[in-house]
């Protein structure tokens, strides 16, 4: 039975690792497996750096709330398995500081309220912004598209919203 674990693992794992692991001494399925343990928790510190420092420094950009918040969700869910759990205090700042410019002003509403909101809080009163502002491209074509009337008698008439 030992030598269909040791064969199944050396299948599913990769060449590179797999040339780590044959080095160990005897190849069974338990000395198999704390190979491949062992290179994974070698690995696990600066992954952990690398995956902090990414999520420190991530910004908004052109990501919707949506997917913005969602990459900020799973790189600290990455971390909390990696053994670096994120408070949701800490995930609300970090997405706080990466907003575009187009949404710096919830950041100084949300930051201002008590008690101090949830991720969750803080994801639906964004996205709600997101959802109630026309894209300012949409906004500049539709004035560009209707011309200022001035025959009117009572002045100038401004294009009405749809």
């Amino acid at each position: 039975m030992d030598c269909v674990v040791v064969s199944w693992l050396f299948n599913t794992i990769s060449s590179d690792l797999l040339d780590v692991i044959h080095e160990r001494d005897g190849i069974t399925a338990q000395a198999t497996w704390l190979g491949i343990e062992q290179q994974f928790l070698n690995n696990r510190e600066s992954h952990a750096m690398l995956l902090d420092a990414e999520f420190r420094t991530l910004s908004q950009g052109i990501l919707s709330i949506d997917d913005y918040c969602r990459k900020m969700k799973s790189m600290a869910d990455a971390l909390a398995n990696l053994g670096e759990p994120i408070s949701d205090r800490t995930l609300v700042l970090n997405v706080l500081c990466g907003l575009n410019e187009r949404f710096q002003f919830m950041s100084q509403l949300i930051t201002r309220q008590r008690p101090f909101p949830s991720f969750a809080d803080v994801r639906a009163d964004l996205h709600l912004a997101e959802l109630n502002m026309a894209p300012p491209s949409a906004l500049l074509a539709s004035l560009s598209s209707k011309p200022f009337a001035s025959s009117s008698p009572s002045g100038p008439s401004f294009p009405r919203p749809p």
